[in-house]
């Protein structure tokens, strides 16, 4: 190997761009070749057959694709289900099974009704299929962060694209010229749709949406780059279009997290809508792209259409309620304290009373008979004084299960419970995320519809599922199941005012 070319990764398949070839494209004009010679076989161009599968939804990838030529359909293969415990009889739990099963209601106001994917386009909850074209830009998020695939592409006609590495996409993210072209085309056939699926904005007349699109920035933020900090004034409001931002708040001794919001969720109206300042401190996680929109514009939006205005206030209404509620629960503990033990990032612990607890496993195998054979706690798990904090879901304060899933299927209600849409794809993130080992995957067998042929088959697929509070008894299944009144389901605060005053923890170092 010369030392013109040294060491790169390359894509395996595709045909090789000389420095020369890549030069022929517009945006890799301002490149220089030395730079493009260094990083031969990281951008290669592919070819497609119509009906040729050229990625799917929860594979592990680490490249873009720029279309050149032809167009692709995006779709979910998945199930757009959610894994349920149902009673096939009343009474005793033990008759419950674990079912896939569709929302049978719609989503509350304000709920993403769209399901967001790494591309620029989102897909219908309803009928997970879109179609992309010369011009396109998807996998990004793939390729910048190595998250899992987020749906499955497929040639719709024979195509031609170019397949990139993160080194050279990084290098074309700082091309004016790439990103003016990039921006053009969601301008023109993606922002309206975006701007649609927030709920609020879905019926603005189209004068208006006009407006706005030609005011909007299409800005960008680095990982770990502050976008907005805490008491700054409010000067815009910001669309999630791709990326993960995390939301938080300052106390006496240190930061909560409030939320992390992903394509599809926006932030800055609570600031906008009240005293003018920012109520929190909004930091990129990786790679982000949001839609901003100015102050006036937003004004102007809120002013001419009072009904978009209750809407927002409603919303921020329910987040200020729930940031209240969290700092209402810091009020009884050194937030230090609160911050330096893990248990303290719960909102709902399962605690076992060693003191009472035979070790008979009846709260185990009652989970295991709720959930069709497999528990969704483990008697194992922290264990300070006389208590054992068991493994399972503690619907945490700062869920990092919810950073990086590629379709957003994670998501926190405004009573800072976490949860799992029908559209979970299966790729296990989730559950790699979880510091606990709390969410498990589970194998379901459900029948998949060909989206060209309209051909069903019988397939196996995965579903991530977190302890879900049996909450169609009075209390979970393993609390009631206890005989010695050892396990119980508490709230942390409460808890640790009532039961544990005077208990000395150890030193979490």
């Amino acid at each position: 190997m010369s030392a013109t070319q040294p060491a790169v990764r390359r894509i395996a398949t595709g045909d090789v761009l000389t420095p020369q070839e890549l030069k022929e494209f517009p945006f890799f004009k301002i490149v220089s070749e030395k730079l493009l010679e260094k990083n031969l076989g990281a951008v290669v161009r592919r070819r497609f057959r119509k009906g040729e599968i050229i990625c799917r939804e929860g594979e592990q990838g680490s490249t873009a694709f720029y279309i050149l030529n032809g167009s692709v359909d995006v779709f979910l293969g998945a199930s757009i289900s959610r894994v349920e415990t149902r009673s096939e009889t009343k009474g005793w739990f033990r008759k419950m099974k674990s079912l896939l099963v569709r929302d049978s209601q719609p989503p509350p106001t304000g709920f993403r009704q769209s399901i967001p994917i790494d591309a620029p386009v989102d897909l219908p909850v309803d009928n997970p299929v879109g179609k992309l074209g010369k011009g396109d830009l998807f996998g990004e998020m793939t390729c910048l962060n190595f998250y899992p695939r987020s749906a499955t592409v497929r040639a719709a006609e024979d195509c031609e694209m170019l397949e990139i590495l993160r080194n050279v996409l990084q290098m074309l993210q700082k091309d004016k010229e790439f990103k003016a072209m990039v921006d053009k085309v969601y301008r023109e056939r993606t922002l309206d749709n975006h701007l649609r699926s927030v709920p609020v904005f879905r019926d603005l007349p189209a004068d208006f949406m006009a407006h706005l699109k030609s005011k909007v920035q299409l800005v960008q933020f680095d990982a770990d780059q502050v976008i907005c900090k805490q008491g700054d004034p409010a000067d815009s409001f910001y669309l999630m279009r791709i990326g993960h931002v995390k939301l938080s708040q300052n106390y006496p001794g240190g930061d909560i997290v409030v939320a992390y919001l992903s394509r599809g969720n926006f932030f800055g109206e609570i600031g906008l809508l009240g005293r003018g300042e920012r109520t929190a401190t909004c930091t990129a996680l990786d790679h982000v792209e949001a839609v901003k929109i100015p102050k006036a514009d937003f004004d102007l939006m809120v002013s001419r259409f009072p009904t978009i205005r209750m809407e927002l206030e409603q919303i921020a209404g329910r987040r200020i309620v729930a940031n209240q509620r969290q700092s209402e629960q810091l009020k009884s503990v050194f937030l230090t304290d609160f911050l330096s033990q893990s248990l303290m990032q719960a909102q709902n612990l399962l605690v076992l009373d060693l003191s009472k607890c035979t070790r008979c496993d009846d709260c185990v195998r009652a989970c295991s008979s709720a959930h069709d054979g497999i528990s969704r706690l483990i008697r194992e798990g922290v264990k300070y004084d006389k208590y054992l904090i068991a493994t399972a879901c503690r619907q945490c304060l700062d869920p990092l299960c919810m950073i990086g899933c590629p379709v957003g299927s994670i998501q926190r209600l405004d009573s800072l419970e976490v949860m799992i849409k029908d559209w979970c794809i299966g790729c296990g993130l989730c559950a790699k995320n979880c510091p606990y080992g709390n969410i498990t995957m589970h194998e379901f067998t459900h029948v998949q519809v060909d989206t060209e042929t309209g051909q069903t088959k019988e397939v196996v697929g995965k579903k991530a599922t977190v302890c879900d509070f049996c909450k169609e008894h009075a209390e979970p299944s393993c609390v009631y199941a206890c005989p010695h009144d050892a396990a119980h389901r508490v709230e942390p605060m409460k808890f640790f005012d009532q039961e544990l005053v005077g208990i000395t923890f150890p030193d979490p170092k």
